[in-house]
């Protein structure tokens, strides 16, 4: 009743008389709606009469009113399935199941698809969604390998609801709340920034710097860990990670322990499991670390660990690799931010890029540190040195670093090292200091390097945060996603764009032909007219060719290939898009690569947005729910797309791939070309060609094809008239 009072002005007095006589909405009572008398609804709504879902329809039963269900099944099969898949695991949908479905949602009178069967199969989870589901589910057996050979998902100052000093400009505080709202998003390492409270008896508190300096208010370590506690697996039983940013003096710590001791309890992994010693069994530094799987419900420590041999005290800057120095070209929003930073006083600058000394951890803490020990890097030497020394540690580590370490060691050519010691140990990346409006870096670098963990401010809304929710609701949202095999296999080597193993190229065509009930997300920032873009996160372009050794372009144009699609025209709750088919070819990583959709209005702002990761998108036509740009659903505002994913080829590898696509029907196409010679002048020419298309690619990024004119098709030439014709040919000659 709400919805039809808010936006009875958009449609037509035929529309909502139709709506109104199946919702009885003269008697303003409850009404009970069943999924039939909601697709009557929906369809009344969104016009599907002239519409592009009754053309797709037409079709499919040949212009006919309805259509028999073995032309409903032949066109799912052929559409709506994806190739990819292996059929002997993935089964077609066959047409017991499509009666199966049908008599579950009381069409099982029905003796043939009719405009409101299909309606109603379309916006169903059977065929409508845009990702598979079976795809997004949790997988236990994935996880019994080494917690260092997934990414975890990972948050960076947890504690803030606004920037990161109050002299900038904007919210800055720091809440108890945010720990709760990381931890049911499937956040598995937050950090705690703890410092020594001014009154010498009290608990040690978390905030941002010194107080008096960064201006962020305290908030009480005791407080946080409750929090914790009462969310830490709600979302997930997967292991918890405690990052610890350590300034307390030792009578803090002591009173830190003791904390963590009395609120969590036997939850507290408080020494190593006993098939997994803290020191590896042989000299060559190969540290074996528990699965996921046996760490389940269990929260771990990362923090530095007292060892045997004399430890000197380092500064914060000391214990992770330093590269503040580095030089990376800034987008737009970063040179504002960066202007911002330079108008600080000297005081605001020290403290946010170096702030006070870490303190080494006391023997209490030390205890309950054990697969999370922060690697304590080396004075005076190289970024390359500390990786290799890290790699060669005998211990279980994390090695933190900036953001701007993976772009040094791109330039000096030490993506080997990193590699290599993402291969072995644990890597968690930040973003740089001088973020302080809290924005975040694009994490698709680091995730191709294996970095394990990739920390993002959850707080800011942008994409790259969105990309981020898109990389971890796989999996069942569990918070840790199994890396692809390149990045896990130590004697595999990544060579962007040119050689990646294991891994065949997609090229991935994407149809936006319209959007639904745009209207009922926001009245005033929706203004009937819209444009969609659509946006490829895959290979980078700054690793992939010669960019490497001059990365002169920004990161934020480099990173995507985008198209927008403008409105065509709109119709009560439905807006129609031009047709137009963009293709993204030779997509190189299909299981580390996204597709985005970015809803616009008319001042160009975003008001809706999704991102799908490709290895999980279902081919055909699909509804793709949106979502808020922070990641709330939107439902039941959607996008109606037609996807079309094959495997990318180039011209002299389309012979192997096209038998390796679908080996049944290469077979049956070369059964047809020997029956052919052996009577040539039988009519052989019912083979249908489509079942392997494949198309000759040329470069990755995105292309526009035009649709084509449908013309009238003709009867081939069978293979004997067009071989006596060759022969009367080359006699003349």
């Amino acid at each position: 009743m709400r919805v039809y009072d808010k936006h009875k002005k958009n449609t037509t007095k035929t529309e909502w008389s139709a709506v109104g006589k199946l919702l009885s909405v003269n008697s303003r009572k409850n009404v009970e709606i069943d999924d039939q008398k909601l697709i009557k609804i929906i369809m009344i709504l969104t016009k599907f009469e002239g519409s592009r879902l009754e053309a797709i329809f037409r079709k499919i039963s040949e212009d006919e009113p309805v259509a028999t269900k073995l032309e409903f099944g032949e066109w799912l099969r052929k559409n709506q399935h994806d190739h990819r898949l292996n059929d002997a695991r993935f089964n077609q949908v066959s047409d017991r199941k499509i009666h199966k479905i049908l008599e579950t949602w009381q069409y099982s009178g029905d003796s043939a698809i009719t405009p409101q069967i299909f309606t109603h199969w379309m916006a169903s989870d059977e065929c409508g969604v845009a990702i598979s589901a079976q795809r997004m589910k949790l997988d236990v057996a994935s996880m019994r390998e080494p917690i260092n050979r997934y990414f975890i998902d990972s948050s960076h100052n947890t504690y803030c609801s606004g920037n990161q000093l109050v002299y900038a400009i904007g919210h800055c505080s720091a809440d108890v709340e945010m720990y709760r709202q990381a931890l049911l998003c499937g956040c598995r390492c937050v950090e705690l920034d703890v410092w020594d409270n001014r009154d010498k008896d009290g608990d040690p508190v978390i905030t941002h710097g010194p107080t008096a300096v960064m201006g962020m208010n305290e908030i009480c370590l005791r407080e946080v860990c409750e929090a914790i506690k009462e969310c830490a697996f709600k979302t997930t039983p997967y292991p918890l990670i405690l990052s610890i940013e350590n300034h307390l003096g030792r009578r803090q710590q002591e009173k830190m322990v003791q904390i963590f001791h009395h609120v969590f309890g036997d939850l507290l992994l408080t020494g190593p499991l006993p098939d997994y010693p803290l020191y590896a069994r042989e000299a060559s530094g190969d540290v074996k670390y528990p699965s996921p799987e046996d760490l389940k419900f269990k929260i771990l420590i990362k923090a530095k660990k007292k060892r045997f041999e004399k430890q000197e005290s380092r500064s914060r800057e000391d214990s992770s690799i330093d590269l503040q120095g580095s030089s990376i070209d800034l987008t737009e929003d970063e040179a504002i931010e960066n202007e911002r930073f330079n108008e600080l006083t000297e005081e605001q600058k020290a403290a946010q890029m170096l702030q006070l000394p870490e303190e080494s951890s006391c023997s209490e803490l030390s205890e309950i540190i054990n697969y999370m020990q922060a690697f304590e890097s080396s004075r005076g030497v190289s970024t390359a040195v500390n990786l290799e020394n890290a790699t060669q540690d005998t211990v279980p580590c994390i090695v933190s670093a900036d953001e701007n370490t993976v772009w040094n060691c791109l330039k000096g050519n030490s993506v080997e090292k990193v590699q290599n010691l993402n291969k072995s140990k644990i890597m968690r990346i930040y973003p740089k200091a001088s973020r302080i409006y809290s924005t975040n870096y694009n994490p698709m670098i680091h995730w191709l390097t294996g970095a394990q963990m990739v920390a993002l401010n959850i707080q800011t809304n942008c994409p790259n945060i969105q990309l981020n929710y898109a990389m971890f609701e796989r999996n069942g949202g569990c918070g840790f996603v199994r890396k692809p095999d390149w990045l896990r296999m130590r004697d595999v080597q990544l060579k962007p764009h040119l050689s990646i193993p294991f891994t065949i190229a997609y090229t991935v065509e994407v149809e936006i032909i319209a959007a639904y009930f745009l209207s009922a997300m926001d009245s005033e920032k929706y203004r009937r007219r819209s444009t969609v873009s659509v946006r490829l996160f895959d290979v980078p372009d700054q690793i992939s060719k010669e960019d490497i050794s001059s990365p002169s372009i920004s990161t934020s144009t480099k990173f995507e290939a985008s198209c927008r699609r403008r409105t065509r025209e709109e119709t009560s709750f439905v807006t129609n898009y031009e047709r137009h088919v963009y293709s993204f070819d030779k997509v190189m990583l299909n299981d580390l690569s996204f597709i985005q959709f970015n809803v616009h209005n008319e001042s160009g702002s975003v008001f809706a947005q999704r991102i799908l990761h490709i290895d999980t998108m279902n081919n055909g036509y699909r509804f793709v729910t949106l979502r808020t740009p922070s990641n709330q659903c939107a439902g039941p505002a959607c996008l109606l797309v037609r996807f079309d994913l094959f495997m990318h080829s180039d011209r002299k590898n389309l012979h192997d791939h096209k038998q390796m696509y679908n080996p049944h029907a290469f077979e049956k196409e070369s059964d047809k070309w020997e029956r052919r010679f052996s009577n040539p002048f039988a009519d052989l020419d019912g083979f249908d060609g489509n079942e392997f298309l494949l198309v000759e690619g040329t470069r990755r990024g995105s292309v526009e094809i035009p649709p084509t004119t449908p013309t009238t098709p003709t009867k081939p030439m069978s293979f004997g008239k067009e071989l006596l014709e060759k022969i009367a040919f080359w006699k003349k000659k």
